[in-house]
Parts: C-alpha cells; structure tokens; sequence
C-alpha cells in the first residue's frame, strides 16, 4: 500500500515498473477535475501547480503524469489507464484531460502517450451509499472490527470493459466482467435508467421528506412514479442492448433501490444535480420531444428539482444544496419559485432547444406551479392520475 501524498516518488516508481501493465482509477468524479465543457479546468488552481511536476503533486493527472514519465525514462514499456469511475466515456474522457494536461506540463509526453497507452471505457454498476456511523457500528457489532470507512454495497454488480488492453489482461472475464467492442450501449442504459431515475427519485421524495431511498421506495406514489419514469419516458430512448433484457433490468432496478439492507441516503443521490440531469435527463428528454414521445416524468422531476434548489422544503427547514453550481442554481429558483424559464436559460445544462419547445416549457412551469401551490405529494398524485387518463385514452385509439 502506498500513501500518494507521503510517498509520490514510491507511486512514482511503481507506475513506472515495467511488471505493472494496468492503472486503474477510482476517484470521485471531481478528481478529474474538468470544466463545464469537460475540457481540464484550467481556473483549478491545485491542478495548474500540479503543472510544475513538482517533487509533491496533487491531482490524479500530476501522479499519473509524474509516473509515465519515469515509465518512459525506464523503458517501462505501453500500459492502460482504465477508468472505473461513473462518468460517460469515461475512457475517452481520462485520455482527453491527461493529453491536455501533459500538453501544459511536459509536451514531449503527448505523442509517448498517444502511442503507448490505452484508455477502455468502462460502465461499473454497484450501489453504494455514503458511509454513515450506523455502518460503523454495524461492522463492530457484526464483525468485532474497527473500520473508520467501511465500505457498504449491494449483492449486485455489473462490469462492462472494452476490450483494449495494450500491454494484456487478466482473465476479469472468470470472476464476471463483460468483455465488449463497445461499452456504450450498456453505458447510456445504465445511466438514463440507473442515474437518471435515482436523480428523479431524489428531489421529489427529499420533498416528500424522505430521507432513505428504501423508504421512498416504500411509497406506492414514488414505486409507481419511477416505475412509470423507466417504463414510458426512457426505454424509448434506448437501442437493444446486447444479452439484456431490459423489462427485466427494469424490475431488477427497482429491488435494488427498495433493498432495506443498503440504506442508502436520498440526499446522496439529490447532490450534484447540474451535473447528473445535464448527463441523465436531458438527453432522453430531447429525444422523446423530437419524437413525440412522452416525456411528463421527466419533466415532473425537472420541476422537483427546481422546487428543491429553493433550499427550504415543505416545512420551512433549509435543504443543503450540494452542486457546483449552487449558487447560480437557488438564484434562479427563488427569483422566480414559479416560472422556470430563465432556469432553462443554463446552456451548461440545458439544450438551447429546450427554450423553443413551447409544450415542454409549459408543462414544466405547470407542474412547478402545482407543486408550490398544493405540495409535493398531492401534486405526485394528481400526476399519477392524470398520466392514467393519458394513458387509457392512448390505449383506446
């Protein structure tokens, strides 16, 4: 085990060893430490001084950089970079913000690595919610053991890797791992029925005062809600996706998240929310407007969401607005508590398209409208009953 920041040169020397053939990375998703426009954030100022390579760096890209360069020196050979984070492509995306971060720190890497180093895509699927005290506890008294930062999932996983190892592999396929050409259909299923409904889930039942996922999903208005989200506004969005039944995926979605044993936190799932409806809703949201199709449950979580950046729920106590863009966001939200229009106004989340479809804006500032006049849980239910009308009427013609 070795400590990164204490022992860089020792990470250092190791990345460079000729023996090591695969760096995994797992970090948060703002250790890649990229824009709005997922360019490297030139105004982080922890990275730009990771540019000098001094002899302590701290950012991801100074570690990895750091050791490529003693690889090089060493002779150390070609090597890949997988990424099992949860970010689209995120393959693609490591290769990209590394090139551009060694075009700043030392361009003679660029072409070394272009030629030497691999970067598969890669879609991990496993829940895991914040760890909590009562987790803690739960591991001494279960297990006698003292573990500061335990680390609670589910049964479930699921590992889907290109196949573009470099300098070879183990044989992950033994123990699970989907080998594929192509990671993306797996990918986009996983984040618009995964993601994207557990964003939906999350501001709409934090209204409702939940605070646990598993008793959300409890509720026979939110169980029906989500079902109904996957089931209507985002399957259509989806190509087949290759040994998946997706009627099953769904069902099989919906256990896990009322799964008691996994506890995992509503307010989890609400952070971040510019950043995960810019990837998860939006997107299937464009296409079931371009195509006709129905694209209420969407929108009603997009009117939840911005019902909840207001930052003080139903009973007057204040809710902690965890995004990167927070402040720009509550601005919005308590300028203007029922129209939505200057929100749709954020082209770092939303398509200028969006501005121009009349239907969609109307809808939207309908449901937020409903939601500040009657609550959360009578509007949910007038939703609920108003999409079964829709659909008895659909099913009629």
């Amino acid at each position: 085990v070795i400590h990164a920041p204490t022992e860089t040169e020792k990470l250092v020397a190791r990345i460079a060893d000729a023996s090591i053939r695969i760096i995994s990375l797992t970090i948060t998703e703002k250790g890649y430490c990229y824009d709005e426009e997922k360019n490297l954030d030139l105004k982080n100022p922890v990275l730009m001084e990771d540019t000098f390579l001094k002899t302590t760096v701290s950012t991801v890209f100074g570690y990895v950089l750091k050791g490529l360069q003693a690889r090089r020196k060493e002779s150390g050979g070609p090597v890949t970079i997988l990424s099992c984070d949860n970010l689209p492509g995120n393959g693609d995306l490591t290769k990209k913000l590394l090139l551009q971060f060694a075009a700043l720190a030392d361009a003679s890497m660029v072409g070394w690595i272009d030629g030497n180093v691999t970067f598969p895509n890669s879609m991990v699927d496993r829940i895991t919610p914040v760890v909590t005290d009562a987790s803690r506890d739960l591991i001494a008294r279960k297990y006698d053991l003292e573990d500061r930062c335990p680390v609670i999932c589910e049964a479930y996983r699921q590992w889907i890797i290109e196949d573009t190892f470099i300098a070879g592999r183990p044989t992950l396929e033994d123990v699970g791992v989907q080998f594929v050409a192509d990671v993306e259909p797996y990918e986009k299923m996983k984040v618009r029925l995964l993601n994207g409904s557990h964003s939906a889930l999350s501001y709409v039942a934090y209204l409702m005062g939940y605070r646990n996922v598993d008793e959300a999903m409890g509720d026979p208005l939110l169980h029906r809600f989500i079902a109904d989200y996957m089931r209507l506004d985002i399957v259509p969005t989806l190509e087949p996706v290759p040994g998946i039944n997706l009627d099953r995926y769904q069902g099989v979605l919906l256990e896990r998240f009322a799964n008691p044993a996994i506890r995992d936190q509503v307010q989890r799932l609400a952070e971040d929310g510019s950043q995960k409806v810019r990837n998860a809703l939006i997107p299937p949201l464009l296409h079931q407007i371009r195509s006709a199709g129905s694209f209420q449950h969407l929108t009603f979580a997009l009117a939840a969401w911005y019902r909840y950046l207001n930052g003080v729920d139903e009973q007057g106590s204040s809710i902690e607005i965890k995004d990167p863009m927070r402040d720009v966001l509550t601005a919005c939200a308590k300028k203007e508590p029922v129209d939505p229009t200057s929100f749709l106004l954020i082209e770092t989340i939303f398509s200028p398209d969006l501005q121009q479809c009349d239907g969609f804006l109307d809808l939207l500032k309908s449901y937020v409208t409903e939601i500040h006049d009657v609550g959360i849980s009578r509007a949910l239910a007038k939703f609920l009953q108003c999409n079964d009308l829709s659909e008895e009427v659909n099913a009629s013609m």
